[in-house]
C-alpha cells in the first residue's frame, strides 16, 4: 500500500492547483463567463475506496470524461460529475434558451471539451513540473452509475489520485471529482517524479 507523506500531498495539490487554474482561464473564454474551479483536495487511495468514497458523495447517475495517458508513467484520467449537474454545466456553455431534449444533443461534444480541457491541464501541469511528456488518447464521454463505471474494471491493486474540485459558474456551484488511476508500477514512477522534484527545490 502506498503512501503519500504530508509534503507530497501538498506538493500534488500544488501543482494540481495550477492545472485546474488554467482548465478555469481555458473554460471562461469558452462561456464568456468567468469560471471557477477550486483549489483541489488530493487524497490517494485504493481502488474499492474510491467507489466508496463517490458512493458517499451521494452520486447517482454520473457524466463521464475518460482519457489514457502515456509516458514516464501511465494514467487513466476520470471527470465525473452528477449527470444532472452535467446538463446544467453545458446549458451555462451554451446559454438558457434551449430545451432539456435540445441540451442532451450537445452534452457529450461539450463534455469531452471541458473533459478534454481540465484533465489535459492537470496532466499538462505534471509534464512542466516534472519536465516530462505524455500522449494522450482523445476524451471519451460516458453515462453511468457507481457500479457500471467502466473505469473501475481491473486490478484491484490500482491506485487512484483522487481530487474532489468545485466548478462555479454564474454563481452556481458545480461539484465534480477527478480520478487519475495508476498501477503499482506507474505509482511508483510518479512518486520517484515528485520526490526527485521536491529534492530540487530542496524540500526533501
Amino acid at each position: 500500500m502506498f503512501t503519500l507523506g504530508e509534503m507530497q500531498l501538498d506538493a500534488l495539490a500544488e501543482i494540481f492547483n495550477i492545472g485546474v487554474g488554467r482548465a478555469a482561464s481555458s473554460l471562461s473564454l469558452i462561456v464568456n463567463d468567468e469560471v471557477l474551479l477550486t483549489a483541489p483536495e488530493v487524497i490517494l487511495v485504493r481502488r474499492e475506496q474510491a467507489i466508496k468514497l463517490l458512493l458517499s458523495a451521494e452520486l447517482q447517475q454520473f457524466s463521464t470524461v475518460s482519457q489514457t495517458f502515456s509516458g514516464p508513467f501511465e494514467a487513466q484520467a476520470l471527470l465525473v460529475f452528477p449527470e444532472s449537474n452535467a446538463l446544467e454545466i453545458v446549458r451555462l456553455m451554451v446559454g438558457p434558451h434551449m430545451s432539456i431534449e435540445e441540451l442532451s444533443e450537445f452534452e457529450q461534444e461539450a463534455m469531452c471539451e471541458i473533459g478534454n480541457i481540465i484533465l489535459n491541464a492537470c496532466m499538462s501541469s505534471l509534464a512542466d513540473i516534472f519536465h516530462i511528456s505524455f500522449d494522450s488518447t482523445l476524451p471519451l464521454h460516458r453515462f453511468g452509475n457507481t457500479e457500471s463505471l467502466s473505469v473501475f474494471e481491473g486490478n484491484e491493486e490500482q491506485m487512484v489520485l483522487l481530487l474532489q474540485v468545485d466548478m462555479v459558474i454564474s454563481q452556481q456551484c458545480i461539484q465534480g471529482h477527478i480520478l487519475f488511476l495508476l498501477s503499482v508500477a506507474s505509482m511508483s514512477s510518479l512518486l520517484a517524479c515528485l520526490d526527485q522534484y521536491l529534492a530540487a527545490q530542496g524540500l526533501s
